[in-house]
């Protein structure tokens, strides 16, 4: 994809939390080829809805409680919607804001792309218990991965980004002895 760049695969991370679903169950989420995205309400809660787990990567509003507002989109038969939900809202944000991303900086490899989530997404006001910081400095939480994506952070830091290394892959072997 993309000319060897990689192709950018954006997932939202799952709606089964009511259901106690977990996100790494899934085969795309989980995929280290797979951008897992989450959602937080606007006061930075949980949602009912949200499925957690380590592959979640990084988290765009959408709704929460019956009170609190959704997202506004276009709709079915040329309407639009003020009650738009769930992480299926988070995932298509995020698409459009890597877009922008690879539009300031077309030559973002997929890995490229997947670090500069990290570095530029923000715990901000996102209520957790389980936020921890990892080897690298990063707060990451499995409720919302590296925080709320920032849109004008990730843009202005593609613009001069340099290139990750290459994948490093590490294959071992085991000796069948009884």
């Amino acid at each position: 994809g993309r000319r060897g760049l990689g192709s950018i695969f954006v997932w939202a991370s799952g709606n089964g939390g009511r259901e106690g679903d977990y996100c790494s169950c899934d085969g795309y989420t989980n995929s280290i080829y797979t951008i897992s995205i989450s959602s937080t309400t606007e006061n930075g809660y949980k949602p009912w809805y949200l499925e957690e787990c380590a592959s979640t990567l990084a988290t765009t509003y959408s709704s929460g409680a019956f009170y609190e507002r959704k997202i506004v989109t276009t709709d079915l038969r040329h309407s639009c919607t003020d009650g738009h939900t769930g992480t299926s809202v988070s995932a298509p944000m995020v698409a459009g804001i890597l877009a922008l991303a690879l539009e300031a900086n077309p030559q973002l490899t997929w890995r490229d792309v997947q670090h500069l989530l990290v570095k530029t997404s923000r715990p901000v006001h996102l209520r957790a218990s389980d936020w921890k910081t990892n080897g690298a400095g990063h707060k990451v939480s499995h409720l919302y991965g590296f925080g709320l994506v920032d849109a004008d952070a990730i843009v202005t830091e593609a613009k001069k980004w340099k290139t990750v290394p290459p994948q490093h892959v590490c294959v071992g072997s085991l000796d069948r002895v009884p």
